[in-house]
């Protein structure tokens, strides 16, 4: 097994051979080459450098998410980021935390807003299909961190800006790859790609499967999406996004930790009152498709609108150790964006104006599970989600150096419930309507730059998160009318810049969220999940970001062996606390929110050579943290060693290679990946992988 091998024992014959077509050479992307003060980011609707932008934004480039680590998942790239966690509990099943706990998440993403190229990727009810998007098809990912909702709508989380592959100009591309490696890991896949002087179409399709490092743990899961942008005038600009997924992973269920330390392969086993998660069959079957059509107008250099449609379908089935749930999703939606700008004015300024409306259509039925097959129904549910935002900010440049940046926003969140009966004594037919009163958000930011190098800034911003779709509606059936939406406000400090001649990058920022009525989870004595707020919450952090770059951009044409020489570190700090939360009888004010690490410490090497050889190596370091809220259960602190060596050489004019190979967990500690948080009977542990490699060409 490759499992036995540390990295640089990977051996690529092992895989099938992959070669990759091109028509012109391959050059890394243009971010990973840029310094600080050259990079651009979208966040906020400004299009300015990283410099330039009073924010905390993290970004993720091409190198970042398909070259510095092997397994290709969004997971151990969105974890070099400070302030942000991604868990994979079992493969396929994600959980995302941007500056704060994963409580509200015992599976997927909420309480994020995400998008790609202004098209809405969150549904209506708050929900996000992440693991629906396949790494090898992004180009960047920019995180903007911290409540954004005078932009981007409701969330107290922070919001993700998606991008595909960048299509040069009058050139095309055929990649084909493959992968493979330990428990069964293997993928293929096929990118192609043609860019003219007005239009760039982007096909891909990749596949991916594992019989998992666990007991019931295996996923398949095959993505084809297609992009396209065309200019059909000097002022028009029209752009298309068709995405489908297809996955199955199943799901082995958490662990005590005396089981875990006992057979961390094993799955959940059956108790004297419920399965196990093997005779259950208990997994996921997700079926995802997307079709989105954007439409850019200039009417000058000083104005223009960007306006998106989109449509989307969810098919979905969980047969669960108590139930087999099966639901429809129908979204629709749109956004439109208007900018003005006005460069000679007394004060320069740029204005963004918009709305958003997403709507959500849900069938959801229960059954009973009889191994992995449904049996008589227990519920008949429909809920229709809406959601509506509009939006206005102002850009201002003052005399000093600074910059202004003030914004508002009006959300309105509404279900509509409609229950059937489904036996005689059973629940009759119901109809609930629930809207949450609208809010304004504001948002206020102030920067200044200090030369060309160096920039701080400050903000105050808001945050408002109603309750998910999943939250009012959970899994078992059911509709909440007493869970309340979440109410923050977030205070931010920052200094960005570079140092010693532009070879030291940092950027650290100092923040505060205050939450109110902040929405925890909680599970019955059968394992289903509901929620409930649990009053004040305090979540004070400082985020670090650090690189070194011993070889500048600007110096590729010495005599140096290397073109990158990077040495970096992410280092988070929290101290999250409840305040006035009292569970029961029992006060639990001033106790750690579970989930969260007090300290994160991610450390990375990346080398490249002219020659073609590449090498990325990553540790990774989280302090123990609590995995209830009685801070009763304490994880295991976390040392994982990740590394990359690889191969990549031009060809000729029209052919690239590249090999490369990995590991993961090299140190071979044993660790969760993922931790069922607040999980009844104590199962809260989730097994990672032990020590295992892949390797791949293309």
């Amino acid at each position: 097994m490759l499992k036995r091998f540390l990295l640089f024992a990977l051996i690529p014959s092992c895989l099938s051979p992959t070669i990759l077509f091109a028509q012109t050479l391959t050059s890394p992307s243009l971010d990973d080459t840029l310094q600080l003060n050259e990079v651009v980011v979208r966040g906020y609707a400004t299009n300015r450098r990283l410099l330039e932008t009073p924010a905390s934004v993290g970004l993720l480039t091409r190198r970042d998410l398909n070259q510095r680590f092997g397994t290709p998942t969004l997971v151990p790239a969105l974890n070099t980021l400070p302030g942000v966690r991604a868990d994979e509990r079992s493969p396929g099943s994600y959980r995302l935390a941007i500056r704060g706990s994963a409580i509200r998440s015992p599976f997927g993403v909420r309480n994020i807003k995400t998008y790609w190229n202004e098209m809405p990727l969150t549904d209506a009810g708050g929900n996000t299909n992440l693991n629906a998007l396949d790494v090898r098809a992004l180009g960047r990912i920019e995180v903007i961190k911290g409540p954004s909702g005078s932009l981007y709508g409701a969330g107290t989380g922070g919001t993700i800006l998606f991008s595909g592959l960048a299509v040069p100009a009058g050139k095309s591309s055929v990649e084909i790859s493959a992968l493979g490696g330990s428990y069964g890991l293997y993928g293929n896949g096929i990118a192609l790609q043609t860019g003219k002087n007005n239009s760039a179409i982007s096909l891909t399709y990749n596949h991916l499967q594992s019989d998992g490092y666990r007991d019931q743990s295996a996923v398949v899961r095959d993505n084809l999406s297609l992009i396209g942008s065309f200019n059909v005038s000097p002022k028009r600009t029209i752009s298309v996004l068709t995405m489908y997924s297809d996955l199955h992973y199943q799901t082995p269920g958490g662990l005590t930790e005396a089981q875990f330390l006992a057979n961390p392969l094993a799955s959940r086993p059956a108790t004297a009152t419920l399965p196990s998660s093997m005779a259950q069959q208990a997994g996921i079957y997700q079926k995802v498709g997307y079709f989105g059509l954007s439409h850019e107008y200039r009417w000058s250099d000083r104005i223009q609108n960007t306006t998106v449609i989109y449509g989307t379908t969810t098919d979905f089935a969980n047969p669960f150790i108590t139930n087999y749930e099966k639901r429809t999703d129908l979204g629709l939606g749109g956004r439109t964006v208007t900018q003005f700008r006005f460069p000679n004015s007394p004060l320069p300024t740029v204005v963004t104006v918009g709305a958003e409306l997403l709507r959500n259509f849900l069938v959801d039925r229960n059954f009973g599970n009889r191994a992995g097959v449904s049996d008589t129904i227990q519920t008949d549910e429909e809920l229709i989600s809406r959601q509506t935002t509009v939006f206005a900010q102002a850009e201002t440049e003052l005399p000093g150096h600074f910059r202004l940046t003030a914004g508002l926003s009006r959300n309105d969140v509404r279900y509509d419930f409609t229950r059937f009966m489904v036996r005689k004594g059973g629940l009759p037919t119901a109809m609930i309507t629930r809207n949450f009163t609208p809010v304004w958000l504001p948002r206020v930011a102030l920067l200044r730059t200090f030369g060309p190098n160096l920039s701080a800034f400050v903000s105050i911003s808001t945050g408002y998160s109603a309750p998910s779709s999943q939250e009012v509606h959970p899994s078992a059936g059911g509709f909440s009318t007493t869970l309340n939406a979440e109410r923050g406000t977030s205070y931010e400090v920052g200094l960005r810049g570079t140092v010693f001649n532009n070879h030291l990058r940092f950027d650290v920022a100092l923040y505060k969220l205050q939450l109110r009525e902040t929405i925890v989870r909680r599970s019955d004595a059968a394992g289903a999940d509901y929620f409930v707020n649990a009053g004040r919450t305090d979540q004070p952090g400082l985020e670090t970001q650090l690189a070194y770059d011993f070889i500048l951009p600007s110096a590729f044409s010495s005599p140096s062996a290397f073109s990158l020489l990077r040495l970096w570190n992410s280092l988070t700090l929290i101290n999250y606390r409840y305040r006035d939360y009292q569970q029961g009888t029992v006060d639990l004010s001033n106790n750690r929110i579970p989930g969260v690490a007090p300290t994160t410490n991610v450390t990375g090497i990346d080398a490249e050579t002219k020659s073609g050889f590449y090498a990325h190596l990553t540790y990774q370091f989280l302090l123990e943290f609590t995995l209830n809220d009685a801070n009763t259960a304490l994880s295991n602190p976390t040392q994982l060693l990740q590394a990359t060596l690889g191969f990549r050489r031009n060809l000729g004019p029209h052919w690239t290679l590249d090999v490369y190979a990995s590991g993961d967990n090299l140190l071979d500690r044993s660790y969760s990946l993922g931790y069922d948080l607040n999980a009844v009977g104590n199962r809260y542990y989730n097994a990672a992988p032990t020590r295992n490699g892949m390797g791949a060409f293309g």
